[in-house]
């Protein structure tokens, strides 16, 4: 009875730990192909610009449930919608297994669906120059990972609160992920030849404030159309991380956005 009891806790237990593995989830690349190619588009594919966007996380080991509204685009994005302009939310299901060595595997994983979804648009004929990443937090962060293959397969990323590593006030008692995952993915990320993004950091933020992203203006300062645009700024906002949703200065940041697609294709 003992041993039965032991063996049905093993199997518990090994149970858990398959469940909890590093995962891309439901988003195989079929799956993600075939929701693009049912996207209708307004003007012939080598004219329609697009902008996936990449929502935040509440915790990388558990699925996201991105159909809330508050993980939909925010308005400075969705005022981009125009007869060629389509703004696409891209559903993340990818998740990591809590343990402490499968900290960051999600972004990579992230990183496999957002290929995927430019692949696909790419494959109805939208051209680079058209293509942009845009993302909150996590979808962010991530959105900037991919910048290896920016002039190349999209022209750019619109970042809002980058952040992946958690909170700053958890660093205490979670010290691998903002001491050594964090470090080690900003050394990737800034490994890429090239950075053309604009970066919009908030006062107070609780994951990351301006300072703690200055490092993207730092290594990659603007210059003419290349480089990070950084934009800081504070609504005064008890949850600064929202602050993109919740934007006091809504029509600057849409201007502001527009501006710099509408650069980045001119410069392509």
């Amino acid at each position: 009875m003992k041993n039965s009891l032991v063996s049905r806790a093993l199997l518990g237990f090994f149970a858990l730990f398959l469940s909890a593995c590093s995962s891309i989830g439901n988003n195989s690349q079929s799956s993600i192909t075939g929701n693009i190619q049912s996207v209708p588009l307004t003007v012939p594919a080598v004219q329609q610009r697009v902008v996936i966007y990449n929502h935040g996380i509440s915790r990388p080991q558990q699925v996201e449930p991105c159909f809330m509204p508050y993980n939909n685009p925010p308005r400075s994005l969705l005022l981009l919608n125009d007869y060629r302009t389509l703004v696409y939310k891209l559903c993340s299901t990818s998740t990591e297994s809590p343990a402490i060595s499968s900290a960051g595997k999600q972004v990579y994983l992230r990183k496999k669906e957002i290929d995927f979804a430019i692949d696909a648009f790419l494959a109805r004929g939208i051209q680079p120059k058209n293509l942009f990443l845009a993302g909150h937090s996590n979808g962010a962060w991530t959105s900037l990972m991919m910048m290896k293959d920016v002039n190349k397969r999209f022209n750019g990323v619109i970042a809002f609160a980058p952040a992946f590593a958690g909170r700053r006030s958890e660093a205490s008692y979670a010290p691998w992920w903002r001491k050594t995952v964090r470090p080690n993915q900003i050394k990737e990320m800034l490994n890429a030849p090239q950075m053309d993004a604009i970066v919009f950091a908030y006062e107070n933020d609780a994951f990351n404030r301006p300072q703690e992203l200055q490092f993207l203006a730092n290594h990659y300062p603007q210059r003419n159309s290349s480089g990070v645009n950084f934009v800081a700024y504070d609504c005064g906002l008890r949850n600064a991380h929202q602050t993109f949703r919740k934007d006091c200065r809504l029509a600057e940041t849409h201007q502001q956005i527009k501006q710099f697609i509408e650069q980045q294709i001119s410069s392509w």
